[in-house]
């Protein structure tokens, strides 16, 4: 598992500052890209100095500056460099409530890519992480959640446990098979149990000591649409560790079924792939032709589908409706 490109925000304050530092250590572990980035009415410079600090210290950082709102610009850089983790600090989240207002909010339900959001309300320094917490239900998309999960704990060298609220005996031997299928037999500690998945959750994780939480983001299915499951989003909020949210819609090709179409990343590239019913695979860009926004397939009319205007497309990238001026290009995988 790793992450080429990181967007993380700031305002020059010194919460924004720790998120930037996380954000900075992933990047330089990861060897990725960093992209700091500031918004606002009328932003000053900040991003660009931080980028020139960073850069002094070896890592590969880059800053922007853009007018409009904190989150979608954050949300739009995202897409525009194919990034694949926007960090964000949790000021302004509320807890057991929602401030859909907030910057963090808006980003954790919106986002494009993976989400980090960072507790920096705790004044904590960025440090490697020491035990991560893997929440699965066992299903396809939570799969893909438990296999970066536990990358990234392995990357890290962490402790690790593998948490699944529902039937316990079920829960047994799903966490098992996750273990030994996706961790390839790692060592971690599994908790099956019972109760509303997202106390559970965050209960085993402060009693664990966990410092991050890694779940899907179930039920998200636009780059623009507030469709975050609920569970993963009562966890971003009331938490008391950092938590990453893994947006499971994009998959491997390998992974689609006959009827089946979603977003797959191809060498930085995201990709519109749909496997016909004989079993080919079909592949168009998956940037709409419009305003470049990233298209989801549409399980039901089987057609690709833009959030942002409303654009549609067949399966073989040939546009139909809304105001997309031509088709998707068709790609050879």
């Amino acid at each position: 598992m790793t992450y080429t490109a990181i967007v993380v925000g700031t305002d020059g304050s010194e919460t924004a500052a720790l998120a930037v530092g996380h954000a900075a250590a992933l990047a330089e572990m990861l060897l990725a890209q960093l992209l700091v980035v500031t918004a606002g009415d009328n932003p000053e410079p900040i991003a660009e100095k931080v980028a020139a600090e960073l850069k002094d210290s070896g890592i590969r950082a880059r800053g922007i500056t853009r007018t409009g709102s904190a989150a979608e610009v954050l949300l739009d850089i995202a897409e525009e460099e194919n990034a694949d983790l926007i960090v964000v600090g949790d000021r302004g989240m509320g807890k057991r409530k929602m401030f859909l207002g907030s910057v963090p909010d808006k980003v954790a339900q919106h986002s494009p890519t993976d989400v980090l959001i960072v507790r920096t309300s705790s004044g904590k320094p960025p440090e490697g992480y020491e035990h991560v917490l893997v929440a699965t239900d066992g299903s396809r998309t939570a799969d893909r959640a438990a296999r970066k999960g536990i990358a990234l704990s392995k990357r890290f060298r962490t402790k690790l446990t593998l948490v699944h609220v529902g039937h316990p005996k079920t829960g047994e031997i799903l966490l098992e098979d996750t273990r030994a299928n996706i961790g390839g037999g790692v060592a971690a500690d599994l908790h099956a149990v019972q109760g509303e998945p997202a106390e559970r959750i965050i209960e085993l994780a402060n009693a664990a000591g966990a410092d991050l939480i890694v779940i899907g983001n179930k039920g998200m299915t636009g780059a623009r649409r507030a469709l975050l499951g609920s569970v993963p989003l009562t966890v971003s909020q009331i938490a008391p560790c950092d938590v990453l949210i893994v947006r499971t819609t994009t998959v491997f090709a390998s992974e689609l079924g006959k009827g089946e179409g979603a977003i797959i990343n191809v060498d930085g590239q995201n990709v519109a792939a749909y496997r016909d019913e004989e079993g080919a695979l079909h592949a168009v860009s998956a940037k709409c032709t419009h305003m470049g926004c990233t298209v989801d397939w549409n399980p039901t009319e089987k057609t690709w589908d833009c959030p942002c205007h409303g654009s549609r497309f067949h399966i073989d990238g040939v546009n139909f409706d809304g105001p997309a001026p031509k088709p998707l290009s068709k790609l050879d995988l």
